[in-house]
């Protein structure tokens, strides 16, 4: 039905959700970007999503999806409408959720993370996992395309989730981040373990680990894997499903590992220190104070950590919206690589899609240089990239972006095109959105014919350069 989905963007749902543009799916799903309404009148970005209806398992799903509706984590992605409609003569599902911007299969092909990135990444999904099989699910589809960035949030998608037992509609369509059970069908949390495992190593590799199904040993973990992980992903891949770590074993192992590095790091600020004064006899019992002090710090609750905002540092959540989508920028996915039960997937074209409001920046935040207009240069307004502390912590080196402009008589920009993108295309956008906000000198009296220049954005961690050759006159 890949063809008919295609075909039904502009149609309404329910006679609510307007189906604006389609963002991706699979031939038992299609994913639309749409617009909900709130109390107070405004609008907002969703995603709407539309299946089949099976007349022999359409209340069955309807009733699934108002239980998982039910979940509350700040960490799992928001269901908030789900009913039966009708297009063109077909019977179908709706299911509206939040709109993520991003999922993390986006950043893949660009780099893999970092371990410090991983060990920020995995506590929010660790607690959405946790959430999701205490309340009797299994998620199912566990792998980078379902791990979506809401604003400055990782969330994890439940439009597809199954029940301890339950055959699953793709059994025997099993997917390379499946587990060797996977073959019968048969969902369970032990399975979700084994995905999450696969997913952790494609994240900190850019590649899934090579496995012969055929053969009964497990796959081994790449030999770049860093510990903590490798020593989770190694008891996680167990072809013995009941021999795999639960959550808690994983999150027991990354707090063991934060709790390590912090006491190498005291270790190493203490053996800095001046040689002290040997310590008097008679204060010898304060010693096992500090002891006690230690072990107590080190039985703080886990979540405790996790109340606090989580600073993710992937590319995908620092990415700011932008006001307006720049015309002239290839089209960038916002959400892509959905699995076969279709989260939020996407390839959405930018000029159709409407924008998410640009964050407010305070005065100092607001990158404008102003020159008067008898510039030689021929500049009159330099507008810097507005990037977020969060995004320049993940360069390393330096990004080049280049950008031509087009320059009418008044002295205004026409039309910004990239002309080398770089390798980042947070960053890319970001350079092309300033770069057609300069202002130029006037054509002089008795001049005529297009004006170009080309523009360098040069980011680094510490700050962003920029320089303006004029190439046409």
């Amino acid at each position: 039905m890949s063809e008919t989905f295609e075909r039904w963007e502009g149609r309404t749902v329910d006679g609510r959700f307007p189906l604006q543009s389609y963002l991706g799916g699979s031939d038992h799903s299609a994913v639309y970007l749409t617009v909900m309404q709130g109390r107070a009148g405004d609008s907002k970005k969703a995603a709407i999503k539309l299946i089949p209806a099976d007349a022999a398992d359409a209340e069955r799903q309807l009733l699934r999806w108002k239980a998982v509706r039910e979940l509350n984590n700040p960490n799992l992605i928001r269901i908030f409408e789900a009913g039966p409609c009708q297009l063109n003569g077909t019977e179908l599902l709706y299911l509206v959720e939040e709109y993520a911007e991003e999922n993390l299969s986006q950043i893949l092909p660009e780099r893999a993370l970092t371990a410090e990135e991983a060990r920020k990444m995995l506590p929010p999904i660790l607690q959405a996992l946790q959430c999701v099989h205490d309340q009797g699910f299994v998620h199912g589809h566990i792998q980078p395309s379902n791990i979506l960035a809401v604003g400055d949030q990782v969330k994890l998608s439940i439009d597809a989730l199954g029940v301890p037992g339950e055959r699953s509609r793709k059994a025997g369509a099993t997917s390379a981040y499946d587990p060797p059970e996977a073959a019968t069908g048969a969902l369970s949390t032990a399975a979700d373990i084994w995905q999450l495992a696969m997913t952790l190593i494609e994240v900190l590799t850019q590649h899934l680990p090579v496995w012969d199904r055929t053969r009964p040993s497990a796959p081994e973990v790449p030999a770049g894997v860093p510990e903590p992980f490798r020593e989770i992903a190694g008891h996680c891949l167990q072809v013995d499903a009941g021999n795999r770590w639960t959550v808690a074993e994983i999150v027991d192992c990354l707090e063991k590992d934060r709790l390590g590095a912090k006491r190498l790091v005291s270790a190493g600020a203490q053996s800095a220190l001046p040689a002290r004064a040997p310590v008097q006899t008679g204060r010898a019992a304060s010693a096992p104070a500090v002891s006690g002090q230690q072990k107590q710090s080190a039985k703080w609750p886990y979540w405790l950590g996790l109340a606090a905002v989580v600073a993710v540092a992937l590319v995908l959540i620092v990415r700011p919206k932008l006001a307006h989508p720049p015309a002239e920028v290839q089209p960038a996915p916002a959400q892509q690589g959905a699995s076969a039960e279709g989260s939020q997937s996407a390839n959405p074209q930018s000029a159709r899609a409407p924008a998410q409001p640009e964050p407010k920046l305070s005065p100092a935040s607001t990158n404008t240089e102003t020159a008067n207009t008898g510039d030689q240069s021929g500049v009159v307004q330099r507008v810097m990239p507005q990037v977020f502390p969060s995004a320049r912590r993940t360069i390393q080196g330096k990004i080049k972006v280049r950008v031509k402009v087009e320059v009418d008589a008044a002295g205004n920009v026409a039309k910004a095109t990239l002309e080398s993108a770089g390798p980042s295309k947070y960053f890319s956008r970001v350079a092309l959105e300033a770069a057609r906000a300069w202002k130029f000198s006037p054509v002089p009296a008795g001049e005529s014919g297009a004006r170009e220049w080309k523009l360098q954005f040069a980011f680094s961690q510490a700050k962003t350069e920029v320089s303006a050759v004029r190439t046409k006159h």
